[in-house]
């Protein structure tokens, strides 16, 4: 897989990936070269330096040491150098310059420019009309006598020059070679977001509810493929949730829309008769208010759960706000000859959005009324301690299943006995984005056909 090569490998986005790979590699190879190439000059130079030594210190042994004197160097007519390019010695003004014979008469004018001082390795001298490289050493002698000897080297020299020559076109010619490598290796990185996409691709295009594997993929992979399949998991939830919620949502939108057209129809029959149509008309306008209230419930939920909510807060009374809630629905409880008691605290003060609380109350007061049973009641207590405020209502009605306490909150939920009721599954949902909005909790203790307690509270600091 790694070595079948597609545009994207050679794409702008890879190479813009690899482009910091290749160049540490390839500085990393031109410093491992300027390296080599140090390490040859100095062992070559060494080379010459030694060589240059022994030779000298052959001469010397073959001619005589110059420790004693100057006068025991014995200069032998047409002798060897050993080597040598020259030779010079010094005593004090005197000196003597010892040519070999292959640099001739020309080669002794070229050196007698030399400085006795000078010494080093390669140096450029300039021998009959040619440049040339020696090697150079200067002895110093306890009986004052100073010698300096030369050696041609120009092998070493032009050896080092192609070392540097072919270095350089072997860390040009690596950039061919450095750029694959790079992007290989940015591959090699990326095998895992490559073999991710293609196993959520395959999850897709099976359109399975498969996960991904969780286990022999490294810690890595296997923590990400962790969090891939509980994401997975999750969406397929909301999905099947969305899919049950919107047949009830279809199902609640239904009724008011057939009735709205219904009354549309019956209107055009009476084209000649004012009193029907102005009835027809506040009956369509009925209808599309209670339509228009049940999207506003859903843009509320979504705003909600988006965490943008507004609150437009102000110092409101609790207990007025509940008094006008259990006022509004008098005499829905009254048809259902269910009895609504307020009881606690004659006033409590707080800092809030006083629509959205009524609206709190009102779903809550709503659904004891609409879940009770006849006869039944409905009691409402508020109260303070030294920590929160509390506002409780409890009903003797039909109750929550147990396994449907922690669901009741869910965006668009609706229980199995709630069916049977006109609604959308959003009132819960709602209060509890709305009561958190407001820095409060609320909670339900329930037992099936027994009736349930909704509790919200809200902490002092919010209460003023």
């Amino acid at each position: 897989m790694f070595l079948k090569i597609s545009k994207e490998d050679v794409g702008w986005s890879r190479s813009k990936k690899a482009l910091p790979v290749f160049l540490l590699l390839w500085l990393g190879g031109v410093f491992l070269a300027l390296l080599y190439l140090f390490s040859v000059r100095v062992h070559l130079q060494a080379l010459e330096r030694a060589e240059t030594e022994e030779l000298l210190d052959t001469y010397l042994v073959l001619h005589q040491s110059p420790d004693n004197s100057f006068g025991t160097v014995h200069l032998r007519g047409g002798s060897s150098l050993q080597g040598l390019t020259f030779v010079r010695i010094i005593q004090g003004d005197d000196q003597v310059f010892l040519v070999d014979e292959k640099a001739g008469v020309h080669g002794l004018q070229g050196l007698v420019g030399l400085s006795s001082e000078v010494a080093g390795i390669w140096l450029r001298v300039e021998i009959d009309g040619k440049e040339q490289f020696l090697t150079i050493i200067t002895k110093s002698y306890k009986s004052g006598i100073t010698i300096q000897a030369g050696k041609e080297s120009n092998g070493g020299y032009l050896l080092y020059q192609r070392l540097i020559r072919n270095t350089f076109f072997i860390v040009l010619g690596s950039c061919l070679v450095l750029w694959p490598v790079a992007l290989f290796f940015i591959k090699l990185s990326l095998s895992p977001l490559i073999t991710t996409k293609e196993r959520i691709a395959d999850l897709v295009n099976r359109s399975s509810s498969g996960t991904l594997p969780e286990s022999g993929n490294g810690p890595e992979l296997d923590n990400l493929y962790i969090q891939i399949n509980r994401l997975l998991r999750h969406n397929r939830h909301l999905v099947f949730e969305m899919q049950n919620s919107l047949d009830n949502v279809a199902h609640d939108l239904r009724t008011p829309m057939t009735r709205l057209r219904s009354v549309a129809e019956y209107g055009l029959q009476a084209e000649n008769d004012p009193e029907r149509l102005k009835e027809v008309l506040s009956d369509c306008l009925e209808e599309s208010e209670r339509v228009l209230a049940m999207l506003n419930i859903m843009m509320s939920v979504a705003e909600a759960e988006s965490g943008t909510m507004r609150l437009i807060r102000e110092e409101c009374d609790l207990v007025v706000i509940l008094q006008q809630v259990v006022l509004l629905y008098e005499y829905i409880a009254e048809e259902r000859n269910i009895d609504v008691v307020l009881e606690g605290e004659q006033s409590l003060m707080m800092s809030c959005d006083a629509t959205r609380i009524s609206q709190v109350w009102a779903n809550l007061l709503d659904n004891a009324i609409k879940y009770g049973k006849d006869g039944g009641w409905v009691k409402i207590a508020a109260g303070q301690t030294d920590q929160v405020v509390t506002v409780s209502i409890t009903d003797n009605g039909m109750g929550i299943s147990e396994n449907e306490l922690d669901r009741i909150w869910e965006r668009l939920y609706r229980g199995d006995r709630s069916r049977s009721q006109q609604g959308l599954g959003l009132g819960l949902n709602y209060v509890k984005a709305v009561v958190e909005a407001h820095g409060g909790t609320i909670s339900v203790v329930s037992t099936l056909r027994k009736g349930s307690r909704f509790i919200v509270s809200f902490p002092v600091g919010a209460c003023s």
